[in-house]
């Protein structure tokens, strides 16, 4: 790659949010998150609506719940919609395709009806290429089964009128995207995601993006910028966990503060910080149960209420931005103003 390759600077820094998912019925959660939201000043939230929960006893009232308390919170959401239901799986997993592909664009209209007043727009999947998210190893090596399953996903919500964002990759990868391009996934699609988390890589842990690829967010987003057409290219998700693996225990705050800093600077239109509260010591990440003890300590709060400084830093950052969007707007209308 060249340096003629790398995207310019966006013209002013990406609309700035947060990434939390919220358990099932953890309704404490969802109220706790609302506040420390207010608090921050982000209006822009990814989270999600899981397939699979929606189908659990108590599922539609918990979404229903979960969707109105975001809506009167004033949240502008992307909305994350995945997780197969293991009764309409090829196997009882999550990650498996459903056997009846069209399953999950249905399912999509069906939120879409139910809850399109409630977020702006929809993510399809996450992280497919990551095979916790989506087993292709096993059940679609060739990428077919979720090429047409995205695309009529896809096809419907532009039927009805939402805009769609091809839940990001992880890794980013540009054979990936052009393979699934290929197939027909991206025809309806509006919006190309991506996932990076840069430094949260070492020799002997689970790889979070390889050190020896990482070379700045401009870089990143070029290397898939042509395989996007044109789409617009976000971040939704990237952050850095305050875990210190060689002390075993919290630490790295400066650390997470400039990761922070510096993807506010990525050449894209959106960057989603994961997460705004650390995930309960409590409760099992997607690896397992303390598996990776870094998935514990990615927020920018810690699970019993502790704001870390990376929690100021986002709330400044927030301040200087409306600041700029102000100063561009008081500009551009007395340019337009009598002359």
């Amino acid at each position: 790659m060249t340096p003629d390759d790398v995207p310019a600077p966006p013209s002013r820094p990406p609309l700035l949010g947060v990434c939390q998912w919220f358990h099932f019925e953890a309704f404490e959660d969802v109220e706790a998150a609302i506040e420390l939201m207010r608090d921050l000043g982000v209006r822009h939230l990814r989270t999600g609506i899981s397939w699979a929960d929606y189908h659990r006893p108590g599922g539609k009232a918990w979404y229903d719940w979960q969707m109105a308390e975001l809506q009167r919170a004033g949240m502008d959401v992307l909305l994350s919609v995945w997780h197969t239901p293991p009764s309409l799986a090829e196997a009882p997993r999550c990650a498996a395709p459903p056997r009846r592909l069209e399953d999950y664009a249905e399912f999509v209209a069906q939120v879409i009806i139910e809850y399109g007043d409630t977020f702006a727009e929809l993510e399809l999947w996450n992280e497919p290429n990551n095979l916790y998210k989506w087993d292709f190893a096993a059940f679609d090596p060739d990428w077919r089964k979720f090429a047409t399953m995205v695309g009529g996903a896809a096809r419907a919500a532009r039927r009805l009128g939402k805009r769609t964002v091809l839940g990001g990759m992880m890794p980013v990868d540009p054979s990936w995207l052009a393979l699934v391009e290929g197939h027909g996934a991206l025809r309806d699609v509006d919006v190309v995601a991506i996932h990076s988390f840069p430094q949260m890589w070492w020799d002997d842990a689970p790889s979070w993006d390889d050190a020896e690829r990482w070379n700045g967010w401009g870089h990143k987003v070029a290397s898939i910028a042509a395989g996007s057409s044109g789409r617009p290219i976000w971040v939704s998700e990237t952050g850095f966990a305050t875990w210190d693996r060689l002390l075993e225990r919290p630490a790295r705050h400066a650390q997470q503060v400039r990761l922070l800093e510096a993807a506010v600077h990525a050449p894209v239109e959106r960057v989603y910080w994961y997460s705004l509260v650390d995930l309960h010591p409590d409760r099992e990440a997607i690896e397992g149960f303390h598996v990776d003890e870094h998935e514990y300590h990615l927020g920018l709060v810690t699970y019993d209420g502790t704001k870390k400084p990376a929690y100021a830093r986002f709330k400044q950052l927030l301040r200087a931005a409306d600041t700029d969007l102000a100063e561009t707007g008081a500009a551009g209308a007395e340019a337009d103003g009598p002359r």
